[in-house]
């Protein structure tokens, strides 16, 4: 130190030179030694800021990164409780249809059967009243009367195995109402975690990924919209449809019940005339039941599915434009990855689970057209739309003209009613052979169909299926954010 006070004196003129004592100048030493060993206070405080901004902005994506995948798990837990309950209503027994169509076809074969032999015996009555055979008539009477209580049965026992199902999907979960109430709950908890997450985001507006995040939010939204309008369409679809087979079921047992009731009054008629009328009208109402049965069918179809959709899309919102704005903001979230900062570092999986959901639209529609195929097969002629109120109107016919027979004809003209009543089994021969042919083909053609679905894996299990599997994949790489 003396020495560098020295020094100083020595360099500085003396008129330049400040009057310090020698312990002053010391001091001021000192003060420059320490001066060059201590770092600035300045330049810490600034660092403590940025390491505090830099705490608060790595909590900020913690956060936004752990509700981001709240929201993305419980989706995706909502969409694979939605593909079980597709797969638990889609699922038919192929006993169940085998069983159906052989009591539908034995009830078209034995009517086809008694109207064949009625063709015989009233054309030969109309010629010669003697050569009417009454045991072949009562024969023929007594196979349409076991015929259409094998038919009945059959429908009585899908309305059955319908009601068991019913129970079981119950304690599962899976009807409509249970589902519903599942659904509801899953939708408020996501709900509240985009609320959240959305003031989170509007918390931080400075943020160089705040873009980001408002586009990825928009897509969450739209996500949450196109998941209620797949679900609302294909619960109102479901639930619709099983209405419709049920209402089937109960026309189809009823007219097939008082088809046997006609038969029965029938065989009775041969010996006791008296019984021809009301056995002729009941079959009338049987005729104008089966012909009724696929309209009233279609209209509840129609009406009921629409009401439902409606009313599930008013419950919860969702619209067929969610789609599009999801596949509209994914695209962007995508493009911008490059350009703006990132909340989330493995961020791709969100804009696959988008893509994903985009595309499952696209499914949705194929899946809901391949079950309304299969539904459409699922059907007898009885019921088709084209078949069904033909084969019906010809046997109406018949009942319209053997009760005009009787109750004009008879007694005093017998060959009259009986020409009227052969008349009127040539429209039942027609209207029995179509609904047998019309069986088969409608079995042939189910068959067909569902082992070319099969053998290209697109029935509606086997896509649901693929669906679950690509789902799991999806929650592994949600579940890594």
């Amino acid at each position: 130190m003396l020495l560098a006070a020295t020094y100083i004196e020595k360099q500085t003129p003396v008129s330049l030179m400040p009057h310090f004592s020698f312990v002053q100048v010391r001091v001021l030493l000192l003060t420059i030694v320490v001066s060059l060993i201590v770092p600035p206070v300045v330049p810490a405080a600034e660092d403590e800021s940025q390491s505090l901004a830099s705490s608060v902005q790595n909590n900020y994506s913690a956060r936004y990164t752990e509700i981001t995948k709240k929201i993305l798990l419980t989706s995706i837990e909502l969409e694979r409780f939605s593909l079980n309950y597709r797969l638990q209503n889609c699922r038919r027994s192929t006993l169940r249809k085998l069983v159906f169509w052989g009591a539908q076809e034995a009830g078209a074969a034995s009517g086809m059967a008694f109207e064949i032999t009625a063709v015989q015996q009233f054309g030969q009555g109309r010629q010669k009243l003697l050569r009417l055979n009454k045991n072949s008539l009562q024969h023929g009477l007594r196979a349409a009367e076991v015929g259409s209580i094998v038919a009945a049965s059959g429908s009585g026992f899908e309305l059955v195995a319908n009601v068991v199902k019913g129970a079981i999907s119950r304690n599962k979960g899976f009807d409509f109402h249970s589902a519903n109430r599942f659904v509801f709950s899953k939708l408020k908890d996501i709900d509240e975690l985009i609320a959240r997450r959305d003031a989170l985001v509007n918390a931080h507006p400075d943020h160089p990924a705040h873009d980001r995040a408002v586009i990825e939010g928009k897509l969450l939204h739209a996500m949450r919209g196109a998941f209620v309008d797949e679900y609302a369409h294909f619960s109102s679809n479901s639930r619709s449809s099983a209405a419709v087979e049920n209402l089937f079921y109960a026309l189809n047992m009823s007219y097939n019940i008082l088809g046997a009731v006609g038969a029965g009054l029938g065989y009775k008629s041969v010996n006791q005339p008296k019984l021809n009328g009301p056995s002729n009208i009941v079959f009338t109402v049987s005729g104008a039941i089966a012909a009724v049965t696929p309209l009233l069918c279609s209209a509840q179809l129609c009406i009921h599915g629409k009401l439902l959709l409606r009313s599930q899309k008013e419950r919860w919102g969702g619209t067929e434009s969610d789609i599009q704005e999801m596949a509209k903001q994914a695209d962007l979230l995508s493009s911008s990855s490059s350009e703006q900062g990132s909340l989330i570092p493995s961020l791709p999986a969100t804009t696959r689970f988008a893509l994903y959901g985009e595309s499952s639209k696209r499914f949705a529609k194929q899946l809901e057209g391949e079950i309304t195929t299969m539904q459409r097969l699922r059907k007898v002629a009885l019921q088709n739309s084209v078949l069904g109120p033909p084969i019906g109107g010809l046997l109406m016919t018949q009942g319209i003209l053997g009760s005009r027979g009787y109750y004009k004809y008879f007694p005093a003209r017998p060959k009259t009613q009986l020409d009227l009543s052969y008349k009127g089994a040539v429209c039942g021969t027609v209207g029995t052979t179509m609904a047998v042919a019309g069986n088969a083909a409608w079995l042939l053609a189910s068959l067909s169909y569902e082992h070319n679905l099969r053998r290209h894996k697109k029935l509606p299990e086997q896509l649901i299926k693929e669906r679950l599997v690509h789902l799991d994949e999806v929650e592994h790489i949600v579940s890594a954010l």
